[in-house]
């Protein structure tokens, strides 16, 4: 495991006690399946991908839910917690003009620690997006110009 990813081995208990399983290969008392069993491909094992982004973790909810989770120092002078509160408060997350993710939940630190969590829903990458039809498309624009035009 990278440096990062020994984070978030570390808060994996804590994360599993609110809710929230990550991958496998962030248990505490994981053993890569390519060494557990050596006729398997090093490349084609699912816990041998490294995160892209190690601010941010992909898990599962207790409720089957695929999310994303950031985490948030809070010793940092950026601090999105506040940012995500604001913006997914219930006036606001209606509002027609917040394309903001909505926070779905936000955890506090553990005991002894300064990093919070920020809970949003698993989004997939735009570069990967298929449009299925042309409202689609236009209405993926039209947000997209609305932050560009006030």
């Amino acid at each position: 495991l990278s440096v990062k990813e020994v984070f978030w081995r570390d808060h994996y208990d804590f994360l599993k006690q609110q809710g929230y399983t990550l991958r496998d290969r962030f248990r505490p008392d994981w053993v890569p399946s390519w060494i557990k069993d050596p006729s398997k491909e090093y490349d084609l094992c699912e816990d041998s991908v490294r995160s892209i982004d190690n601010q941010v973790m992909d898990a599962v909810r207790s409720d089957g839910a695929d999310v994303s989770i950031k985490d948030i120092r809070l010793d940092s002078k950026f601090n999105d917690i506040s940012v995500a509160r604001h913006f997914s408060s219930p006036d606001l997350a209606k509002h027609p003009k917040n394309h903001c993710v909505t926070a779905l939940d936000i955890l506090g630190p553990p005991p002894g620690s300064q990093t919070a969590f920020l809970v949003m829903p698993l989004l997939i990458n735009i570069d990967y997006m298929k449009f299925e039809t042309i409202g689609e498309v236009i209405d993926y624009c039209w947000q997209i110009l609305e932050v560009m035009v006030p």
